[in-house]
């Protein structure tokens, strides 16, 4: 054989080792990505079945790849915030009432809840008597 082959096949398997490597990385690169956008999905049916509608989309959309949707999304989120809208507030209160609702709906919760009515109602700690001034110095 000559040189000239000989290295033809050695390039030939170095790549189709490098190759398979590459393969073996970009598969393993894929997975994690995957495990993120079902754990951002899983997260975003929670979250909206506690109230929240802004969040849940852009999780959403990151879920399924569609990122000029979500770009778009987090645009108009930032200009609700600048514009010092309601919407945000509004979404808050839902979901706070949503949670309380559901903390009501279960004894443990309905516990929690009382105690935590009955701190509030409690009267302030007296407070610590102010320390005395320092008497002042003698003149002499």
């Amino acid at each position: 054989m000559t040189p000239e082959v000989v290295i033809l096949i050695l390039a030939a398997l170095v790549c189709v080792l490098v190759g398979r490597e590459l393969g073996k990385w970009l598969f393993g690169k894929n997975c994690d990505l995957l495990a993120k956008k079902r754990a951002a999905q899983a997260l975003a049916i929670r979250l909206r079945a506690a109230g929240l509608k802004l969040l849940p989309a852009l999780l959403e959309d990151f879920a399924v790849g569609d990122v000029e949707d979500l770009l778009q999304r987090m645009c108009d989120l930032a200009k609700l915030v600048e514009n010092g809208s309601d919407a945000i507030e509004k979404e808050l209160e839902d979901t706070w009432e949503n949670v309380l609702a559901a903390k009501l709906a279960t004894p443990e919760g309905l516990a929690l809840v009382k105690a935590k009515l009955a701190v509030a109602q409690a009267p302030p700690p007296a407070a610590p008597p102010a320390p005395a001034a320092p008497a002042p110095a003698a003149q002499g």
